[in-house]
């Protein structure tokens, strides 16, 4: 790299960076014009962090003398800005031939857990999502200002006092080439995250690409668009009516999959996205600021059932968590009498009366089913189906023999199988550690727990909700991108005791919990309000805080449902319980906490058993 540093003064093309040079340039520049590049690049900056910058600055320079002139060609990157992520910045990225190491200081003697997690985090989104980092080795490194003594690893990070940074240093570079590293190039590597599923929908309304990552690339997105876009011609080409089901766990790219269709220019005519889930359809429909772009299925069944008798303009339909579709008892309620079919049956009638042909997308999760009048699952939409005739059924080989039972023509593929989490970034077994932790199998769910934390996925937990609201707080500074909020059981009756508000059943702006920063008390980082598994199903935060109620509690070696009240129309109550807490356990993308109320309640057990399946206590 070059033996000059830049300069924000200067104009020109800036990386996105504060300062950046070799060592060497480093050390013979001024700290007053290395502070006046940082406090440039960011513009807003108060005593607070000009102060830690000096420190930091003076601690940096007398630590790479010390490794001089094996250092004199490393790259230097002060507070190197993460693309798309509101802000997010790592103190200090050293660069040598084959080797990223990621600094972060910290104004203060010790280190705090929620510490361990933010240099983590860069390394897990550097390692993921930079391609400057590929094929590189990646070091976290923790340096508390005041501490003193010996450094120490923990949990992967190496913490190490101001005195011993070059030290360590020169120790980590002893086996490779001291050629130096290219911190332009470095910086200016593209950088590709995962869109948050509200972000992809912006994009893809704006018709801007989606980032092709590593990640949805090796879940086969691609190719499952391309296979649905492929069935959407052949409908459109051969008058057919194809029912496709796309299956996946939580979080596996199901509804991502299902916009980019109805975005797709592949398809050669118009296409919706309908959705059962109310707070989704808002959430989008108010980040958008546009009602076309997803619908609510409720109202548009009643506008071409009851309103209309004509065919829809649309030939293709994409119904997200088709699983929990309403059964007809559901559908007569919430319909008045006027509708004496379930949803799967409806849509059927609905696009039978096209008859230039049709494609029905139905998104099918996997024990998601939280409400009365979903348990209906598959069997519905092999009933409906079945009964309607002149369908084709495209799905995973796992549906085979209930669809072939129904006599319907079948074809079995992979591609519509999503079985890797894309939610939770690199902690791909995310939603195999919810589904052991609620089957009673702890020690198992401990084993994936420690593999996550490997992965830079955290789950922590306190019996101090106030403990965990300052954690995440910490954990994302500054970030005004940053999603970490508050969410609860429907059925925690007295979480007000813990001063936490839930949204009332009706009126409630779901989008600008999500969305909007200016309504301080009811935006999610306020931490006042928490959805319920109704308002985040199908959403995602970057940390949620779970709080766990007393509805859900572990009794003699396994989870017990507390049912107050017996619905008469729900199958399987205690399904459903288990159901809402997956939903809860699997909303995280960075990690996620979880709030046990305090000790000397009834909740003690279950305290002990989120220990025991592999959540760490917030020290």
């Amino acid at each position: 790299m070059s033996s000059t540093s830049f300069s924000h003064d200067s104009g020109g093309n800036i990386p996105p960076c504060g300062w950046l040079g070799d060592v060497a340039t480093f050390l013979e520049t001024p700290e007053e014009k290395i502070l006046s590049s940082l406090t440039s690049y960011l513009r807003q900056t108060g005593a607070p962090q000009v102060y830690a910058w000096d420190r930091s600055l003076r601690v940096l320079r007398d630590q790479l003398s010390a490794c001089m002139p094996l250092a004199s060609g490393f790259a230097v990157v002060l507070e190197f800005e993460l693309p798309r992520t509101g802000g997010r910045r790592p103190d200090l990225i050293v660069l040598e031939n084959g080797l990223v190491l990621i600094i972060e200081f910290k104004n203060r003697v010790a280190f705090e857990p929620q510490d361990l997690d933010q240099v983590k985090g860069y390394v897990r989104d550097l390692g993921e999502y930079h391609s400057g980092c590929r094929g590189k080795t990646l070091v976290p490194i923790l340096v508390p200002i005041g501490m003193q003594g010996d450094s120490e690893e923990l949990d992967g990070v190496r913490i190490v006092p101001p005195s011993r940074l070059g030290a360590l240093i020169r120790e980590l570079s002893r086996g490779g080439a001291s050629a130096g590293a290219d911190g332009n190039a470095w910086v200016r590597a593209p950088y590709e995250p995962l869109p948050a599923l509200v972000e992809a929908a912006r994009l893809l309304f704006e018709r801007q690409p989606l980032p092709r990552i590593r990640t949805a690339e090796s879940a086969h997105i691609p190719e499952t668009l391309g296979r649905l876009e492929a069935l959407a011609r052949e409908a459109r080409e051969k008058k057919k009516r194809i029912l496709a089901l796309v299956s996946g766990v939580p979080g596996s790219g199901k509804t991502l999959v299902g916009l980019q269709l109805v975005h797709s220019r592949a398809l050669g005519g118009p296409a919706v996205f309908l959705s059962g889930n109310g707070p989704l359809v808002q959430t989008l429909q108010y980040s958008l600021g546009n009602r076309e772009f997803v619908r609510d299925i409720k109202k548009f069944i009643h506008e071409h059932l009851i309103r209309t008798s004509s065919a829809p303009r649309e030939r293709v339909i994409v119904f997200d968590e088709a699983q929990r579709a309403w059964d007809r008892d559901r559908v007569l309620k919430k319909h008045r009498g006027r509708l004496t079919e379930g949803e799967p049956a409806l849509l059927a009638r609905i696009a039978a009366r096209a008859d230039d042909g049709f494609l029905l997308v139905a998104l099918l999760g996997t024990g998601q089913e939280i409400h009365e009048g979903e348990e209906g699952g598959l069997a519905q939409w092999v009933e409906a189906f079945g009964s309607a005739g002149g369908w084709e059924v495209a799905g995973p080989p796992a549906f085979e023999n209930e669809f072939l039972d129904s006599g319907l023509p079948w074809r079995g593929d992979n591609l519509l199988q999503l079985s890797a989490t894309l939610r939770s970034h690199r902690a791909s077994n995310m939603t195999q550690w919810a589904e052991r932790f609620l089957e009673g199998r702890l020690p198992a769910a401990a084993l994936l727990a420690t593999e996550m934390r490997a992965q830079g996925y955290h789950i922590r937990g306190s019996r101090s909700l106030e403990a965990l609201r300052i954690f995440a707080r910490d954990l994302y500074g500054g970030s005004s991108t940053a999603r970490y909020g508050l969410i609860a059981s429907s059925r925690f009756r007295n979480l007000e005791a813990y001063g936490v508000r839930t949204p009332p059943a009706r009126y409630f702006n779901h989008g600008a919990w999500y969305e909007n920063p200016a309504d301080e008390r009811n935006f999610c980082r306020g931490l006042e309000v928490a959805e319920t598994e109704f308002g985040c199903q199908g959403l995602e935060l970057d940390f949620p805080i779970v709080c766990w109620g007393p509805d859900l509690v572990w009794r003699e070696g396994r989870w017990e449902a507390i049912i107050r009240r017996r619905n008469p129309h729900v199958r399987d109550a205690a399904k459903l319980r288990l159901n809402a807490y997956r939903v809860l356990l699997t909303r995280g993308r960075d990690g996620l906490a979880v709030f046990v109320p305090p000790a000397g309640s009834a909740m003690d057990a279950t305290w002990q058993a989120l220990l025991a399946g592999g959540m760490e206590a917030l020290k």
